[in-house]
């Protein structure tokens, strides 16, 4: 659970830093998806921006955790996933 709140909470600010400045410059009514407008709401967009920043970010925080991972934590899940499948 502390695993996935160091990266949900973080990627979760960053979010809405991220939504804040681009809805700062573009207009939610102006957008197209795949040459289409976006017939949303307001606020619609703005929730659906705000989760695809948010999981973009969590993605990202993700990836570094697991870049991060000891290598002796690697090898002892790749040995006993070996030993599991064996049996």
């Amino acid at each position: 659970m502390q695993k996935w709140m160091c990266i949900l909470w973080p990627s979760f600010l960053v979010a809405g830093i991220g939504e804040g400045v681009f809805f700062s410059l573009v207009n939610p009514q102006e957008l197209y998806f795949l040459g289409e407008t976006v017939h949303y709401s307001a606020l619609a967009t703005y929730s659906l921006g705000f989760l695809a920043f948010w999981a973009l970010c969590a993605a990202a925080s993700y990836i570094t955790w697991a870049l991060l991972r000891p290598a002796d934590e690697v090898n002892m899940r790749d040995k006993s996933d070996k030993h599991a499948s064996a049996a």
